[in-house]
């Protein structure tokens, strides 16, 4: 059986695990770039006090605050792109997956999964799975069901305090208690990348059980 042969259900898991697989690579060098900026804080650093003479400054450089400095820049750049990345993998393995399950649970047979991006290179969210994808019936019977649906409920309140903290950053004036509730939202907005990637793990695993029947049916 050659690749092209394959039954459209195994297509479409393979498909379901090649976003997980990107998940966790984004995650694993997101993860890299954290330990990174941490090795060049400034707060566990010491700066060497040597200082070298350039023709037309006034005030001496310090070759070594300039090193750090400039390596704490590049790495905290890096971090920032790597943060964008795994969110934008595990926004696409958790919507993704949820879009399979439920053509799935539909009768449909997708042989892969079907994601849209904006030309900028972002995740299109599909209409039917905004802004968190809906509980989904057909799984009653899976053993996982409560965790999915825990796993569920976690992502949408991530997903709420982003769009909660936005909300409030567009306003021009914040009361004390405004702007810390901003900053709380922010603080719990800041899991969503997790949350998703965790939902998208369980999705995987409830994938491979709504497609119990195909497999049983093929002949």
């Amino acid at each position: 059986m050659t690749r092209k042969t394959l039954p459209w259900f195994e297509t479409l898991t393979d498909s379901a695990y090649a976003l997980g697989a990107a998940a966790r690579e984004t995650r694993t060098a997101l993860q890299a770039a954290k330990a990174a900026v941490a090795q060049y804080d400034l707060d566990r650093v010491r700066l060497l006090d040597g200082e070298i003479t350039v023709p037309g400054l006034f005030t001496p450089p310090r070759p070594h605050d300039r090193a750090v400095m400039g390596i704490g820049k590049v790495l905290q750049e890096c971090r920032n792109r790597m943060e964008r990345l795994y969110t934008d993998a595990a926004l696409s393995y958790a919507y993704g997956t949820a879009w399979a399950i439920l053509r799935v649970l539909d009768g449909q047979e997708p042989p892969r999964v079907e994601l849209g991006f904006t030309a900028e290179g972002h995740l299109s969210i599909p209409a039917e799975l905004a802004p968190i994808p809906p509980v989904m019936a057909g799984l009653d019977r899976w053993c996982d069901s409560a965790k999915f649906a825990k796993a569920r409920q976690r992502w949408w309140e991530c997903d709420s305090a982003g769009e909660y903290a936005s909300a409030l950053a567009d306003q021009e004036y914040l009361a004390d208690h405004e702007a810390n509730e901003m900053h709380q939202a922010l603080d719990v907005a800041q899991g969503e990348a997790d949350a998703a990637y965790a939902y998208g793990v369980l999705a995987e695993s409830a994938l491979h059980f709504a497609l119990l029947g195909a497999r049983h049916n093929r002949p």
